[in-house]
């Protein structure tokens, strides 16, 4: 049975580099790969180079495990240390943030991932590719979510990214300002 993936990407070690060759393997494992723009995002949780995130969806018929195995796999193929610290460098990150509709604790991952609600990174490139979809665990869409996110920690932008050839931010850089956004918290 076919589910769809929402998997977020992040790197900011060569982040260009090693992005476009996260999205190669992804599309080799997975076949067509649906992708956000790309954002830049300052860091979060420690003090680093500024990373580029995006979301890539995948349909596939593979269990939560066994994505989230070739993901790892993907992540140490572009060298992922074995055992990074949470809040540290990253030269390909790949995370399950949603699957379906799936709430709750599912193969030993919990969906939809926390970083969806909590970090702009995430939130915003999935809310400009899909902003009528409603996540689990709320009634609001990303569009609406997105609108009411409040993150003082975080300021991120539109920033160009080149896959197989093509800036896939192209589309959105026109439409949404390519500069800082200032997330603010109203306390």
């Amino acid at each position: 049975m076919m589910a769809r993936f929402y998997l977020g990407l992040g790197s900011n070690i060569n982040p260009a580099h090693n992005l476009a060759l996260g999205l190669d393997a992804l599309e080799q494992q997975f076949g067509a790969l649906t992708l956000s723009p790309a954002v830049e995002s300052q860091s979060v949780g420690f003090q680093g180079d500024n990373f580029i995130n995006l979301v890539a969806v995948v349909d596939t018929d593979r269990s939560i495990t066994a994505v989230a195995q070739q993901l790892r796999q993907i992540e140490y193929q572009y060298g992922r240390e074995l055992n990074a610290t949470k809040f540290s460098g990253r030269t390909l990150d790949i995370d399950i943030v949603m699957v379906d509709q799936l709430q709750g604790l599912h193969e030993g991952i919990q969906l939809p991932r926390i970083d969806l609600f909590e970090h702009a990174y995430t939130l915003y490139p999935l809310s400009l590719l899909l902003p009528e979809l409603v996540p689990p665990c709320t009634t609001l869409t990303t569009a609406q979510l997105w609108q009411q996110f409040n993150d003082a920690e975080q300021a991120l932008w539109l920033t160009s990214f080149y896959w197989q050839g093509r800036d896939i931010s192209a589309d959105w850089l026109p439409l949404v300002q390519a500069q800082p956004v200032e997330c603010e918290s109203t306390g």
